[in-house]
């Protein structure tokens, strides 16, 4: 039987279309991006592509492909668009009046027009000193015109020359936004500096400009900005503040396929200008080694004033006092963590679930009260701070909004220049700050101050650079007190104990809370995981799909990570849900569950804040989501920084508590078989954990208790300073 073979795909044939934009349906005003409508000789289409200043009522021509969109059909996408001169006298006083150049408007518009006729977009190209003839038009005004006129074809040159080094027209309209006039130039001398100075250009983009516009590879720009990406990364992606000489070296050299001794030699460059700082053979940032050392400065500085004058016999009456009137009971070594906060000037609190880090919390706010101590509570994401004010019934703040961050200036009001008005500051969830953020909050503290740091040190460390609590407990030069004993009706809870079991190495004790089932095939696991959240656990536990379960895998990939299991959720537990928003691999629908995965100050919507989606304005190009009852708005050009959360990494799970979680384990996940991380899994859970998988992979991870190293040098500082 003669197989039939299929003829290739033909590539889209270019075509030029022109007309008037009657309509901009979307814009975005970053990059340029339109969606709207070009009323041509033949009818009114769709049009989308990029474009500076894009105004309805001018004329383009447009050249580009006829696609179909899946659900608004046929459209035009446009790869080029050129603005049109009018030709008619009415079309050129309309665009003239429209106020694309400066200094003219309807009026003189007008008079212009009906001085020169058709020949007046001519005039004001070629010989525009003939506008002095116009009635109101003098030499300032003149100079007004000549000026915008010449913006708007510099405007075109620098965009033909970008074009032409193939940058595409988004880009191209960014670094014509911020650059101007010079763009050119900065694009030819060092493309690498829009790294710096444009949101979304990275080193990668930034080294494909270069190529195209000819920068030698082995540019003294282009090396800078290679180890600088190299180093940067290790921070961002594996938490370090340093790496080792040699690593740079090497990491480099291989990103650039560079000489390491060219690259070795840019070392000491970089360093003699201020860019890195070489301590010891290791490249540190500049703005990570200044935070180390101003931790250890303003921590030496808090320290050296000493006790406050409370004695332990009038603490200790006062928290008996506490006791009585609130029915708390506080054990031995809940008490000196109360006293010591008190009275001493820093003071960490350590302890796994089910061992008082709350009660400490608590009975340290009502002895505060009674002794006339104003007390700031806070912790690092906007979960975890409506979990503190939940169990405290006090207002607790993030740590961002506590120091009023500036989102236009990326800087904080709050410093040592206008400290926190606080005599007591308690940080919660201490494990998950990282190393600028702790560092912008001790500068914000008064040498008077007193400040309590409250997490469980066995937990993950903070996603950003550093290690801060177990670099500060583990330099053993501030006191801390460790909680280590399980409160009587924490014994009952099975996720507790158990928790501490794991945390220990022990395999858990399985019971109808802690359960775990046996799959080793990895679509078996992510099957068994979406029967748990669509029937299983609603129908015996009455738990809500949607508000009380949570998935949370190891990885991102595989059938039993966190993309393919959202997707598969996604389409069991909101099947009828109307299509919001669709790209290219993922779309939102109408009730779907999504998490935000970066801070966005302008909104007060944080890293781990999850919502639903509750709405959509098509026309207006935005997507609405309820963030714990308050209604956020998204462009949807920034959707990039939504993703769905019917299941997410335990990574960004930390600072949450769900009343039941789902752990897939799974050796398809050998690398992040870790002991650290399965512990803050299951202590996410607050009435019902299960484990999904393969028992030898649990044991894997249980065995695992290497903690990936992080290069800093916090630990090794405060021990040399204090």
């Amino acid at each position: 039987m003669a197989k039939s073979v299929q003829a290739p795909a033909q590539p889209a044939v270019l075509t030029s279309v022109s007309g008037t934009l009657s309509r901009i349906i979307y814009r975005n005003n970053d990059n340029g991006y339109i969606i709207g409508v070009l009323k041509t000789a033949d009818g009114s289409i769709t049009v989308t592509g990029y474009i500076i200043d894009a105004r309805e009522g001018d004329e383009y021509s447009v050249t580009g492909k006829w696609t179909t969109h899946a659900k608004y059909g046929k459209q035009f996408a446009a790869d080029t668009f050129e603005p049109k001169a009018p030709t008619s006298v009415h079309g050129i006083e309309e665009y003239l009046a429209s106020g694309l150049i400066k200094g003219v408007g309807p009026s003189l518009a007008s008079r212009i027009v009906k001085h020169f006729g058709t020949a007046t977009l001519d005039i004001m190209n070629d010989d525009p000193r003939r506008l002095l003839e116009v009635d109101g038009v003098g030499e300032k005004k003149l100079e007004s015109i000549v000026t915008a006129t010449a913006s708007m074809r510099e405007m075109q040159d620098v965009m033909l020359y970008l074009k032409s080094h193939g940058i595409g027209t988004g880009y191209a309209i960014k670094i014509f936004k911020t650059y101007g006039r010079q763009a050119i130039s900065v694009v030819r001398e060092n493309p690498f500096q829009l790294i710096e100075d444009i949101p979304g250009i990275g080193f990668h983009i930034a080294d494909g400009i270069a190529q195209k516009v000819g920068v030698e590879v082995n540019s003294s720009y282009r090396i800078e900005a290679g180890m600088r990406y190299v180093l940067e990364e290790a921070c961002r992606t594996s938490g370090h503040c340093f790496l080792p000489r040699e690593d740079v070296v090497q990491r480099s050299a291989q990103l650039l396929i560079a000489d390491e001794a060219i690259v070795d030699n840019a070392i000491d460059i970089c360093e003699r200008n201020g860019v890195l700082v070489n301590d010891g053979n290791d490249i540190f940032p500049v703005r990570l080694y200044e935070a180390e050392n101003d931790i250890v400065k303003k921590i030496e500085r808090l320290l050296r004033k000493g006790s406050k004058p409370f004695s332990e016999a009038k603490l200790t009456e006062l928290l008996q006092s506490v006791e009585g009137r609130h029915d708390m009971t506080f054990g031995a070594r809940q008490r000196e963590a109360v006293i010591h906060t008190l009275r001493e000037p820093l003071t960490i609190i350590t302890g796994g679930p089910g061992t008082g880090k709350t009660l400490c919390v608590n009975g340290i706010i009502q002895i505060a009260d009674e002794l006339g101590i104003d007390v700031l509570l806070c912790a690092p994401t906007g979960r975890a701070a409506k979990r503190l004010s939940e169990v405290t019934g006090r207002e607790a703040k993030t740590i961002h909004r506590l120091l009023e961050y500036e989102p236009q200036s990326g800087q904080f009001r709050r410093t040592n220049a206008m400290p926190l008005d606080a005599h007591l500051i308690i940080v919660d969830e201490v494990s998950m700050v990282d190393l600028p953020l702790f560092a912008a909050l001790i500068d914000a503290i008064t040498p008077e101050s007193q400040l309590a740091l409250v997490g469980d040190v066995d937990q993950l460390p903070s996603v950003g650079p550093g290690q801060v609590l177990r670099d500060l407990i583990d330099s053993k030069k501030i006191p801390t007190v460790r909680l280590d004993t399980i409160f009587r009706q924490a014994e009952k809870s099975s996720i507790i104990t158990n928790s501490h079991r794991m945390n220990h190495g022990e395999v858990p004790l399985f019971d109808d809370d802690f359960e775990f089932i046996d799959e080793r095939d990895p679509e078996k696991i992510q099957a068994a995981v979406v029967r748990l959240c669509s029937s299983i656990l609603p129908h015996t536990k009455q738990y809500d799909p949607f508000d009380d379960i949570q998935v949370l895998s190891p990885m991102h990939n595989t059938p039993a990570g966190v993309k393919d299991l959202n997707k598969e959720l996604q389409r069991v537990l909101n099947p009828h849900g109307r299509v919001c928003w669709q790209g290219s691999d993922r779309k939102f629908l109408l009730g779907d569950k999504v998490m935000q995965i970066k801070n966005n100050y302008d909104k007060e919507v944080y890293n781990g804040d999850i919502g639903r989606v509750s709405g959509v304005e098509k026309e207006d190009g935005v997507l609405i989501v309820n963030f714990y009852d308050r209604r956020v708005e998204y462009s949807f050009d920034q959707l990039e920084e939504l993703v769905l959360a019917y299941a997410m990494t335990i990574h960004k799970s930390q600072g949450n508590e769900f009343k039941a979680v789902i752990v897939p384990v799974t050796m398809s996940h050998y690398i992040m078989l870790q002991r650290n991380l399965f512990y803050t899994a299951v202590t996410r859970a607050r009435e019902h954990l299960v484990l999904v998988g393969d028992m030898k992979a649990l044991a894997v991870a249980l065995r695992n208790a290497d903690v990936r190293e992080r290069h800093t040098k916090l630990k090794r500082k405060l021990c040399d300073a204090l």
